[in-house]
């Protein structure tokens, strides 16, 4: 057969072998959905609710109190000398008058209850630094800032940076824990799916060997056969995934209005959704021709 001609008979062989083991394929596809819909239903439940903290900025901030004397000049040159430190990748000052009006507000003082009180603040500068430093590095920097004329103290926190990392070690160990069971789970659902197909099918490939057929001949039609089922059960177990978090969504919405607030699961990004998909396709399609070459193998021992 020529190319095109080799690749058109296996094309047909993919609907034909599913029109002859309907059953099978319809219950390799459930399985294969439902096996999909628990991790993805999971992966949109952590991806919604760490919302929030992926929203956090994780740049570390040094808050610099000025001195009460401190002249515009010596403002603007203590800002020149503070933005020659390595680490600094911003700088943003907040006048006395704004930081006084930002307080009141927080506490809940009106502001013509505060027209004539004293502002006890100095002027602030907020240093933002380097994303990825260290609590020692971030400590340096500080101590170097607090030195500068102009500047009465400094405040900062590095330790809730180190707890942050520790999260996030702790979610990438449990993602990747996760991440194991659940392949281990689809190659068992695949296995099992293609295994089936093969053996309702043993006579077409036991035929297929007699006419000489290659190994790449036979196997491409079950190949092809493992892409469509695994990336249709991916399209399936994404949709039944949004329904349930669409649903879910509905209830946490009345516990919201309960305590004032809002809790929404967000849809998982779409680049997420179809890397997935081409994932479960190629990881079927790959398994599907792994099995059918030990069917294959077995027909030849037998020979």
């Amino acid at each position: 057969m020529s190319f095109l001609s080799s690749r058109a008979w296996a094309f047909q062989q993919v609907f034909r072998g599913i029109r002859n083991a309907k059953g099978v394929f319809f219950l390799a596809l459930a399985l294969a959905s439902l096996s999909l819909t628990i991790p993805v239903f999971i992966a949109s439940i952590v991806y919604g609710l760490s919302e929030p903290l992926r929203s956090v900025p994780v740049a570390p901030e040094v808050t610099v109190f000025t001195t009460d004397d401190i002249t515009k000049s010596q403002m603007d040159n203590l800002q020149a000398r503070i933005g020659r430190h390595e680490h600094v990748m911003k700088i943003t000052v907040i006048p006395k008058e704004d930081a006084f009006e930002a307080l009141n507000e927080n506490l809940g003082i009106k502001k013509n209850n505060t027209d004539t009180a004293a502002n006890p603040l100095p002027d602030l500068i907020i240093v933002t630094l380097d994303q990825n430093m260290s609590s020692e590095a971030i400590e340096k920097t500080a101590q170097s800032i607090e030195k500068l004329k102009g500047v009465d103290m400094v405040a900062y926190d590095s330790t809730w940076l180190t707890k942050l990392e520790a999260i996030y070690d702790a979610l990438f160990n449990l993602g990747v824990i996760f991440t194991v069971i659940t392949l281990a789970l689809l190659v068992c659902v695949i296995t099992a799916s293609v295994r089936l197909a093969a053996d309702a099918q043993k006579t077409e490939l036991s035929m297929l060997y007699l006419f000489g057929a290659s190994a790449a001949f036979s196997i491409r039609p079950y190949a092809w056969r493992g892409f469509l089922t695994m990336g249709l059960a991916a399209i399936i177990a994404l949709a039944l995934s949004r329904f349930a978090t669409g649903f879910l969504n509905e209830a946490l919405l009345s516990v919201g209005k309960q305590y004032g607030t809002q809790i929404v699961i967000s849809a998982l990004p779409w680049e997420f959704n179809l890397g997935f998909i081409i994932f479960c396709a190629l990881l079927g399609g790959l398994i599907a021709s792994i099995i059918t070459q030990r069917a294959i193998a077995k027909i030849e021992q037998i020979d």
